[in-house]
Order: structure tokens, then sequence, then C-alpha cells
């Protein structure tokens, strides 16, 4: 590993707790498998963007991480405020509603994180990837801001949208996607670079192996300061279901170690803006009349995923 180059790559959060558990995941498995973190962008989706850079920092605060550069970008979509959410599954700040002290916000810097995205593409073209784990706000300002960038992306990597039009906030639409639905068309638009989706149906599938007895009982107990934090949180947020679903998290894992993807499939994909009923829905073209732009995850080793888990988590847990 020492011998080859080290990918670089940009996180873009919504943070969340299953947006936690990717930066957890991707941090700790930086050395492993010669990759590094160059920044995280903080967006608008499961919490305030406020709310989900403080929470950014917390979990790199307890990990001894905070040489990580995070910037805070969109904070609302790009045309249509999202409507106002009762109950949001993540608790309103995002971590459950735990009262958790005020992080170190000096830790944020003040450059916004479109530009920062847009300079940070330029300056390593062609040899930068991007991880998308929220609303795709950023990154549809950063196209249409700079154009030029459509064609230095090395891969982008998204988590969202649906396979089979299944939804979770409509019945067609699947969160980050209906939450900034022009961010997503604009997108699938304009990159040229390979993308890789891994869409809300994959999650519920995948889930049926993530007990909760086992993430709380075995991932849980550990004394890394992050997951004890988290533990608190999903403790609150997930209750008592029966599964653990660490969406954002499954597609991190996808970028350490492409090779626990056990299936997938390549088509042309486009994002419904008008559609009374369908508006956020991620548009699959089966009859393969158009090039294909995207790879979509349909299943992933869980037991991959698992130790990947676990040695992010500080477990003793072999992994290649």
């Amino acid at each position: 590993m020492a011998s080859e180059k080290v990918r670089k790559v940009i996180v873009d959060v919504d943070v969340g707790t299953d947006d936690a558990w990717a930066l957890l995941l991707l941090l700790k498995c930086e050395r492993k498998f010669n990759f590094k973190v160059e920044a995280i962008t903080c967006t608008h989706g499961n919490t305030s963007v406020d709310n989900g850079a403080r929470n950014v920092i917390r979990v790199l605060t307890a990990i001894g991480r905070t040489d990580v550069p995070v910037f805070k970008g969109a904070v609302e979509p790009l045309i249509t405020p999202a409507p106002v959410r009762e109950n949001p599954f993540h608790g309103v700040d995002g971590f459950g509603d735990l009262n958790l002290e005020i992080p170190d916000e000096s830790l944020v810097r003040t450059e916004h994180a479109v530009n920062e995205i847009a300079r940070r593409i330029r300056t390593e073209s062609g040899a930068l990837s991007l991880i998308f784990i929220g609303p795709l706000t950023n990154l549809a300002l950063c196209l249409k801001l700079y154009p030029d960038v459509c064609d230095q992306i090395k891969h982008l990597y998204i988590m969202g949208g649906n396979r089979y039009g299944m939804g979770n906030v409509t019945s067609s639409a699947e969160f980050n996607f209906w939450t900034d639905p022009e961010a997503a068309n604009i997108v699938f638009n304009c990159i040229r670079c390979p993308i890789t989706v891994l869409p809300w149906e994959t999650c519920l599938s995948e889930q049926r192996s993530m007990s909760m007895e086992w993430r709380m009982k075995i991932v849980g107990s550990t004394t890394n300061q992050a997951v004890q934090m988290l533990n608190r949180a999903e403790a609150k947020i997930f209750g008592d279901r029966p599964f653990w679903r660490p969406c954002d998290a499954f597609l991190a894992a996808v970028f350490v170690k492409p090779d626990i993807v056990i299936s997938s499939e390549r088509f042309h994909v486009d994002v419904e803006l008008s559609g009374k009923l369908t508006r956020g829905q991620m548009v699959l073209d089966h009859l393969k009349s158009t090039s294909e732009n995207v790879e979509i995850v349909d299943r992933l080793n869980t037991d991959q995923f698992k130790l990947l888990i676990l040695f992010a988590a500080d477990h003793d847990t072999v992994i290649s």
C-alpha cells in the first residue's frame, strides 16, 4: 500500500448519526486503506448547517482528528424551502436532542464550503473524489458557479435517491433528493466523472443484517468517545426498532473498500422535478435508451461491513 498513490476525498455531510458513522469509518480507515480525507463540508438536511457543523466538530474532537478542516455551506435548498418536518428522525439537532455541550466552533473555517470544494477540485484536478451523504445543494452550487470543475472530479459517491421508486418521506422520494430535487437534477445533468449511488432500497435490504442488539451491545461496547456519544443518541433515535440502518456509512464503506460491493447495475439517471406525486424521485432508464451515467449499488458484503464498523469503533478486529 505504501507504494500506491494516496486517494484524496472530500466528504459533504448533514450530520445526522449515520453521517457521523460515515465520518468515523472514513477517518479510522485512512491509513489502512491508503486515502486521505482532505476536508469535511456541511450542508442543511437532517438538521441545520450550524448544528451539522457542531456535530462534525464533536466527532472530530472525540477521536482527536481536529486536524481535518471543516467548512459550512448551504443553509437551505436552491429554490423551494424544504417543508418543516415534525419530529425529525435524528432530532432537531441531528444527535437526538441530548443537550450536548457546545463544541469549539472556532474550528470551523471561515471559507464557504462551495468555494473550498471548487478550489480543491481545481488544485487536485482529476485526482479528488467526492462523497456526498446529504442533500446535494453544495455540489449543485459549485457546478453552476464554477462549471469548469464538472470534468475535473475523479469519482462522485452519493447516498440518496431510489432504485424502485420507494420513498421514505413521500411515497416516491428519498429524503436527500426530496430535500433539494433541483440540486440532484443539476448534479446528474452536469457531472462527467464516474458516479456511484447507494439508494434507499439498498439501505433497507442491508439493514436486515444489522440488528440493534449487535449495534448497541457489541459495537457500542468500546472506549471510543465518539461511539459512546452515538450510543446515547441512537438509543434514543432508534428506540425499540429491531434493525440499525447506517445508510451513510454503507456508502462510506463502498469508497473505503470497493470490493465490498456484491452487485450493482448501470443506468441513466435523472431526477423528477414537477411530478405531483413524484417530485424528488430518482428515475432510471430501464429501457436503456440513453447512455448510462450512474452505477447503482444493490448489495453489499455485510460481513465485511460489520468488520469495518468494528474497526472504526476501536475493537480489536482484523480487516484486509
